[in-house]
């Protein structure tokens, strides 16, 4: 493979890194404000100053690593690393879900044999 195409396959993998730790730090804002409650305007600001951020750094990254091009694929990347996040965050609460519905099935016929 030539050095060109495994400089963007990194490229690649990087803005997809990004995009898992973008979504992981978004799941730590929502953490807080269930945490804190605070009012729509508050979340609104928080929202605004995230994506503020986090698009700057982005750009900084892409400024960077790839001379300032905006390429659809790095964006596709960020993406692809969101999308997985989300659904590898919902494969514990699954397991939990399928663990406390056996546990009060077996606890249910425990239950009925003492009867």
């Amino acid at each position: 493979m030539s050095s060109r195409i495994v400089g963007e396959l990194e490229f690649f993998v990087r803005a997809f890194v990004w995009g898992i730790w973008m979504t992981l730090l978004y799941d730590g804002l929502r953490l807080f404000r269930h945490l804190v409650r605070h009012g729509t305007a508050l979340v609104a600001l928080e929202d605004l100053c995230y994506w503020t951020v986090y698009s700057l750094l982005l750009f900084r990254m892409m400024y960077l690593e790839n001379d300032g091009m905006i390429r659809g694929f790095a964006l596709l990347a960020v993406l692809l690393g969101m999308l997985l996040y989300l659904q590898l965050r919902k494969f514990p609460i699954f397991l939990e879900k399928k663990l406390q519905n056996r546990v009060k099935e077996y606890i249910m016929k425990k239950r009925q044999k003492k009867r």
